[in-house]
């Protein structure tokens, strides 16, 4: 534990310019915030709109599993299978809408996609 008259972290303030090259505030990568990749704002409407599309499928999909009468084992089984859909979605958009898609799918026809 640290003492109160130290900083809980070797290296000094954070915030002093010293310890991080005088970026106080900055992002860890060193790009300013109105800076993004090409994976964080896509250029192309089409991608754009698969991109809204599948956060928002997503959204519902994490309401659905939610609202579910099931063990909170299976929800989390469930909610584990959305997060890889999210995680997906950053690499592959395509494939992770075909992944949302068919969790949908089987959601819809009553056997929720366990495992």
């Amino acid at each position: 534990m640290h003492r109160h008259d130290e900083p809980p972290y070797a290296g000094g303030d954070p915030a002093h310019p010293e310890v991080n090259g005088g970026a106080a505030g900055g992002r860890i990568d060193g790009r300013t915030d109105d800076q993004t990749s090409p994976a964080e704002e896509p250029d192309d409407p089409e991608a754009e709109a698969l991109f809204a599309l599948v956060a928002e499928r997503l959204k519902q999909a994490h309401a659905r599993v939610s609202a579910l009468n099931v063990s909170a084992e299976a929800k989390t089984a469930l909610i584990r299978q959305l997060l890889i859909v999210t995680e997906t979605a950053k690499r592959d958009l395509p494939g992770a809408a075909r992944r949302l898609s068919r969790f949908v799918q089987d959601l819809d026809a009553g056997r929720p996609p366990l495992g």
